[in-house]
């Protein structure tokens, strides 16, 4: 039997993803600087299977003990990939996420997955 450590195992878990049929890459990204949040939401499809691909992005402000949408974005795109990118003034001394509920659709099926970015101070 093989132990591992509590630390070691959630690192792996993180890295763990399922096996999607119809996309290949889904992610959420946000950067903080001087008030100032730049939030991005990224999708791609597989060539030849998807036909289409929505990205639902949420600025997230932790507030009062839980993860609260700031501001939100929607962008859809008839093809294999979709990318959206805002930047937005916050007030300072909130935590603040990125997230990214990805939609890829082959015909009339689709798969969705949530991702989110690191938080930032």
């Amino acid at each position: 039997m093989v132990s591992i450590g509590a630390t070691a195992a959630h690192a792996m878990w993180n890295n763990i993803s399922p096996i999607a049929e119809y996309y290949r890459l889904a992610n959420a990204t946000i950067s903080l600087n001087n008030g100032s949040a730049t939030v991005g939401g990224r999708m791609e499809g597989i060539h030849g299977v998807t036909t289409k691909i929505t990205v639902y992005l949420y600025l997230q402000q932790y507030r009062n003990g839980r993860w609260v949408d700031y501001d939100d974005w929607l962008e859809s795109n008839e093809g294999i990939s979709c990318t959206v990118s805002k930047t937005v003034t916050v007030p300072t001394g909130y935590k603040y996420r990125a997230k990214a509920s990805c939609y890829a659709y082959a015909g009339s099926n689709y798969e969705h997955i949530v991702k989110y970015s690191k938080a930032v101070p």
